[in-house]
């Protein structure tokens, strides 16, 4: 409550409304009191829903941006694995192709070295 009344306090209030009013007025005087009273503490709890949903919403933008910063940083990193797997697989290419040549200089290497020899090597 926004108000810290105590029974005492409320029982003076009552008596000088009895006093100055007289008791013809006062119970319509107290009715009305107790429709102000009753607007306004519907008019703050109304309010401090207003302010919590606020709040609320607030929060789900908040953790939403942060969701969506790590999408995108999830799909940069797979980004960033996509072309480092092309440079492995071209790297990889290179290599092989390099090893089909060597192997084809070295066969030709050896047939070089056997059609060279010599016909007296060959036992009569």
């Amino acid at each position: 409550m926004p108000f810290d009344i105590g029974f005492f306090e409320l029982l003076l209030i009552v008596v000088i409304a009895l006093v100055v009013l007289g008791p013809e007025r006062l119970p319509k005087a107290m009715h009305t009191v107790g429709r102000w009273v009753g607007k306004a503490k519907r008019g703050f709890s109304q309010f401090n829903q207003q302010v919590t949903r606020e709040l609320e919403i607030e929060e789900m933008k908040k953790r939403i941006a942060e969701h969506e910063k790590k999408i995108m940083e999830q799909a940069e990193s797979d980004e960033e694995l996509q072309r480092l797997r092309e440079e492995a697989q071209a790297t990889i290419a290179k290599a092989e192709q390099a090893l089909k040549q060597s192997e084809q200089a070295l066969t030709n290497e050896q047939q070089k070295l056997q059609s060279s020899k010599p016909s007296s090597d060959k036992p009569s």
